[in-house]
Parts: structure tokens; sequence; C-alpha cells
């Protein structure tokens, strides 16, 4: 018999969670990515397997339109990145976390993060 890549990727995380709840009893962890302590073998290894299959522990969402209204109870992250000092096309939905996840200038100088600074009290 034959497993596919996720099928033993996902015996292999119900084995150590198993092995791991044993040891702590029955609190409950955050389970930490075993590729966490080497970015560039995670990117390698997921950007090859992606369309093989979805890591357990990934969800995929549909991205919602920016003027969706914010369901009661729900906290609405909102998380950018990589606009390197192009800000001035983004509709910018709202939320109750804000991330922007770096590269907000083009090269780094003071009137551009001045520039960014300013859209972003504009904007939150």
């Amino acid at each position: 018999m034959a497993f596919t890549l996720s099928e033993i990727m996902a015996a292999r995380r119900q084995q150590s969670q198993a092995q791991a709840q044993a040891q702590r009893g029955n609190r409950t962890a955050v389970e930490v990515d075993e590729y966490s302590t080497n970015p560039t073998q995670a990117f390698t290894f997921y950007n090859i397997n992606q369309g093989r299959f979805q890591p357990p522990h990934v969800h995929m969402v549909d991205p919602m339109p920016h003027d969706t209204p914010k369901p009661p109870g729900y906290t609405r992250f909102v998380c950018i990145s990589d606009t390197h000092s192009r800000t001035d096309s983004i509709q910018m939905p709202y939320g109750d976390v804000f991330i922007h996840a770096g590269d907000f200038t083009e090269l780094g100088l003071p009137s551009e993060v001045k520039k960014f600074n300013d859209w972003l009290g504009q904007h939150l």
C-alpha cells in the first residue's frame, strides 16, 4: 500500500502530538512547525509540495472585498506587505489589528518613512 506525502506528514504530526501531550499532561500547546528553525528548508519544502498537499495546520481562506462588514464577535486582522511606497491605491478595510509585514519603502529614505507614517495616520 502506498501513502501520499500528506498522509505521511499527518501521521508524523499526530504521533508527535500524542507523544508531546503524554509528556505534558492535558495542557494545550501551540504546535511549532518542524521547519520553523530553517526558513530556507521550509520555503523549499512547501514551495515544492504546495501543489500536492496542503499542510494540515494551514487553512486557506478566500479574500474578502475591502468593504465587507465585520461580523459581531470576530476580530479582523488586516495584513499587507511589500507596499514599496505605493500606498496611494490601497483600499484599506476596517480592522481591529493591522499588520504590515515589511518592505514599506522603495529605497529606505527618510522621506519614504515619513510618507508611510503619514499614510498610516490617515488610515488607522
